[in-house]
């Protein structure tokens, strides 16, 4: 009887898999369908949450500011035309945005939101990358921050509730583990407020996304890198909970950008390692 069970479930197991592969290996673009596949949102403009501040992922476009730019700027886009819907970007603080998402009061956000238990509680997720974290300094590393145990004791800043701020949080408890001061945190609004802290001399690091961080580098001279944390976040866009049609969209439309190449692309564009990808991912 246990036997026959184990077989059932492994059976149902194995169908599911073929019916998730089926179904992604059928997604495809069709705007003209949109009234009939996406019927809630056909005479809607889907609201896209952003913060202009997270380059290269997200960013105002210097030429233009009306205009963001970025590397999931092109990703939703690409995902929203390819369902033929009508669409707008709300911008704001990452933090405040995500905050909305929490409420409703936006369909998507962008700008490479990792994900956590607590936040699948109150959004849905659909993942594309793994993350890393680089600590930010002074040019010339005054405070010789070069690796996680001269955190210990340091003054760092990060954007409040992103996964960076999470970084410091854990190596601050490992420098109290190893009976070492723990990490003085002065959260920020958002990245752009975290580097000026450093740049100001009031903080010793900033804690930023390793592609996000590279682009600061490269555009400022008064900084540099200090080092980088491999770590085993995964990140992407976040969609209201329980909104099927928004997810069904973002996921098809990643998938069909990651069967056709255009994925890899878009990381070499924006200076990202393509190997930092993974197989797109809904998680509730």
């Amino acid at each position: 009887m246990l036997r026959h069970l184990k077989y059932a479930c492994l059976a149902l197991l194995m169908l599911t898999a073929f019916i998730r592969a089926a179904l992604a290996s059928d997604a495809r673009c069709e705007p003209e369908k949109v009234a009939t596949k996406y019927p809630a949102y056909a005479d809607k403009v889907v609201k896209i949450a952003a913060s202009p501040t997270q380059p290269p992922y997200a960013s105002t476009d210097p030429k233009d500011p009306n205009r963001l730019i970025g590397l999931e700027v092109d990703m939703i886009e690409g995902a929203m035309k390819c369902a033929g819907l009508k669409y707008e970007f709300v911008k704001g603080a990452w933090a405040g945005l995500l905050q909305a998402m929490f409420s409703g009061s936006a369909d998507v956000m962008i700008g490479q939101v990792n994900y956590r238990k607590d936040r699948a509680e109150k959004v849905d997720f659909v993942l594309y990358d793994r993350a890393g974290g680089t600590a930010v300094v002074q040019k010339g590393n005054p405070k010789k921050i070069v690796d996680a145990a001269s955190l210990c004791g340091a003054t760092g800043s990060a954007t409040v509730g992103g996964s960076s701020a999470l970084l410091i949080d854990r190596q601050s408890k490992a420098c109290v583990a190893r009976g070492k001061p723990e990490i003085d945190f002065h959260p920020a609004t958002d990245a752009d407020s975290a580097y000026r802290q450093v740049e100001g001399g009031r903080n010793d690091f900033a804690m930023d996304d390793a592609g996000s961080a590279a682009v600061r580098i490269v555009n400022d001279p008064g900084l540099e890198l200090g080092f980088t944390i491999s770590t085993d976040l995964v990140g992407g866009f976040v969609v209201a909970k329980g909104n099927s049609q928004i997810l069904q969209v973002v996921s098809e439309g990643l998938e069909i950008q990651e069967k056709d190449g255009t994925l890899a692309a878009l990381m070499k564009k924006y200076g990202l390692d393509p190997a930092l990808l993974i197989p797109i991912e809904v998680r509730r």
